[in-house]
């Protein structure tokens, strides 16, 4: 299984491929902490990669400058870039916020996800809150990747 993991944050990130690992075992996996390392790395993804995304990503990875200001959307960037390269991938954005400014409007979750859904119709698989809290989200995301499996497996075969 490829696996293109787009995480800024330590602790989720590592919550997330301990998820993968424990359900897939040997995971391919490709990483990007930025919104411009992950535009990088956008066109040397093959179609068998999943994409597990954040929203909320930094400008530049740390190690290369400051990490330049948080986009709130950085997310949609990645998207619209994978848009312009015509990639289909699919997609699952995991956020840890009930909610995201974009601009001067504040989107809650089902509201992030109506507007992913219509933007990204070919690409958005679904959106995912990750909680230090609970195991829901683990759950979700095997579930979610299960669908895009099943789903390229039967198109595989037509």
């Amino acid at each position: 299984m490829k696996i293109f993991l787009i995480e800024d944050d330590g602790y989720k990130k590592a919550k997330i491929i301990d998820c993968l690992n424990e359900k897939y075992g040997n995971i391919e996996l490709l990483l990007a902490e930025s919104v411009t390392s992950a535009v990088r790395l956008i066109e040397e993804l093959d179609n068998e990669h999943i994409v597990l995304l954040d929203m909320s990503l930094p400008t530049y990875d740390l190690d290369i400058t400051s990490g330049g200001r948080p986009q709130g959307f950085g997310g949609v960037e990645i998207l619209r870039n994978m848009d312009f390269y015509e990639k289909s991938n699919r997609v699952i954005v995991i956020t840890q916020y009930e909610s995201i400014r974009l601009g001067n409007r504040v989107l809650d979750f089902n509201e992030l996800k109506n507007e992913l859904e219509k933007e990204f119709i070919d690409l958005f698989h679904t959106l995912i809150n990750f909680n230090v809290i609970s195991d829901d989200w683990k759950i979700k995301l095997i579930n979610s990747i299960g669908e895009i499996v099943d789903n390229e497996n039967i198109n595989s075969r037509r």
